[in-house]
């Protein structure tokens, strides 16, 4: 069916959705679209003519819940993170839906915004890259640490004989053991198969333990600054987690800085309305409105590893090995949450988004 052109509110609204760079529809009360912007067209791979018209959900497929509230004139405002959508004959992808009211005759906005790839948000794996290193960990692990174990026993005794000059080799081969026997750990981590064991905690009690570690860890160069939530319900997480997630990312901000004279680096905690995310587990789509950001004003991640920033191995730093922001993603994945990096101005924000604790729910503390 046709829209009524009579409808439309009286204003240019053909000029304002236009120019709305993402995907953006117009839809009346009852879900009909009466027109889209370019963005659109790209995005559903159609032509405004072939859209205008038909209701919104037979032309995006969409979950029932999405579709029921679209084509109820009572629901104004929607807000979903990572909906599952497909349009026409392309494969399915996920987007933020946002619809909010648009005039005074119940015609409502709904912005697509596709989402960003599995790699910078971990939500449901950690790659098949991630796998593939747990799988070789749980394999040479024990035999690679038992002769470790021997080349060090044999390194100290040769020390107790040695000279100088021998003292410094013997020195030099037992860190070097140290340093592999830490790399396996770390590398252990990803083929751990038991769950991490998740309670109703305090977000702050784990965030000023990892901050109180970072700060004995850098130089006095560093500025760090916090904007906390004070009325943050519990979260479901795992305090031990939490710190190892924190501290990885308030270290790596650090490094980030490079002694930079202005380096500030901010903690910052929020509650998300509307966030969600399908962990393809059978329980549907999981609220995930706790949000902790570690964010620093440094030079940003190159562009050419943003996309593979999560996976093992991959690092800027040049005594870096690459698994510190791969175990990030692992353990949010684990406490039911998800990871996210973005490039926001000046800012480098890495965001972790977790569930709040099953008593909190529904409720702001």
């Amino acid at each position: 069916m046709n829209a009524p052109t009579s409808s439309i509110p009286a204003f240019d609204h053909h000029e304002l959705i236009q120019s709305h760079p993402v995907a953006t529809l117009l839809i009346d009360r009852g879900g009909v679209i009466l027109f889209v912007n370019a963005a659109a067209e790209q995005l559903c791979n159609m032509s405004r003519s072939a859209m205008v018209g038909r209701v919104v959900y037979d032309v995006i497929r969409m979950d029932r819940g999405y579709r029921q509230r679209m084509s109820d004139p009572a629901t104004s405002a929607l807000f979903a993170h990572r909906a599952e959508i497909s349009v026409g004959d392309r494969k399915t992808v996920f987007a933020d839906l946002q619809m909010v009211p648009y005039g005074a005759s119940g015609h409502r906005i709904l912005a697509l915004v596709p989402s960003q790839s599995e790699a910078e948000l971990m939500g449901g794996a950690i790659g098949r890259s991630g796998r593939a290193a747990g799988a070789a960990a749980s394999m040479l692990a024990h035999e690679i640490k038992n002769p470790l174990a021997g080349i060090k026993g044999a390194a100290q005794l040769l020390a107790r004989k040695a000279d100088a000059d021998g003292e410094r080799f013997t020195t030099l081969i037992c860190a070097e053991v140290d340093r592999i026997t830490t790399l396996i750990d770390q590398m252990e981590h990803f083929s751990r198969g038991q769950p991490i064991v998740c309670d109703a905690i305090n977000l702050y009690q784990p965030i000023h333990q990892a901050m109180e570690a970072a700060r004995a860890r850098q130089d006095h160069g560093v500025r760090f600054a916090e904007d906390f939530d004070p009325s943050l319900p519990l979260v479901h997480g795992n305090h031990d987690a939490m710190v190892q997630i924190l501290l990885n990312l308030l270290t790596n901000a650090c490094e980030a800085l490079g002694g930079q004279g202005d380096g500030v680096v901010r903690i910052a905690t929020a509650y998300r309305h509307g966030l969600s995310i399908d962990k393809d587990d059978g329980r549907g789509r999981i609220a995930l409105p706790i949000e902790v950001s570690v964010s620093d004003n440094g030079p940003g991640v190159p562009a050419d590893i943003r996309g593979d920033l999560f996976d093992p191995f991959v690092t800027t730093k040049r005594e870096g090995r690459g698994l510190g922001l791969a175990l990030v993603a692992k353990l949010a994945r684990d406490m039911g949450g998800t990871v996210q990096h973005v490039r926001d101005g000046d800012w480098t924000r890495f965001r972790v988004h977790l569930p709040a604790a099953p008593a909190a729910k529904g409720r702001r503390a």
